[in-house]
């Protein structure tokens, strides 16, 4: 499982990518633990819908840990609830 930081920004899109892609070679699903996260951007978003684009090419997907406001406030505010929803899988 993967811990996001609590602040998901530009600042923080590398390191976060390169978290992603030593998840990606160890798991099957990403397991994204989402709790502490307080602010996100675009960039951030941007790098989540590419993680998902990804894993439904090889038939996986994110598993979400925990809940975000402020994470959920982002994608919805850009249109995209839709295609990446950050509800838990129970």
């Amino acid at each position: 499982m993967l811990k996001l930081p609590s602040e998901l920004t530009i600042t923080q899109v590398e390191t976060l990518h390169q978290d992603l892609l030593h998840e990606l070679n160890s798991n099957d699903d990403i397991c994204l633990d989402i709790n502490d996260v307080i602010s996100a951007d675009t960039a951030s978003i941007q790098l989540l819908c590419a993680l998902q684009k990804h894993l439904l090419t090889i038939q996986h997907k994110i598993i979400w840990v925990g809940s975000s406001e402020a994470l959920t406030h982002t994608i919805n505010k850009l249109g995209l609830s839709q295609y990446l929803t950050t509800e838990s899988k129970s």
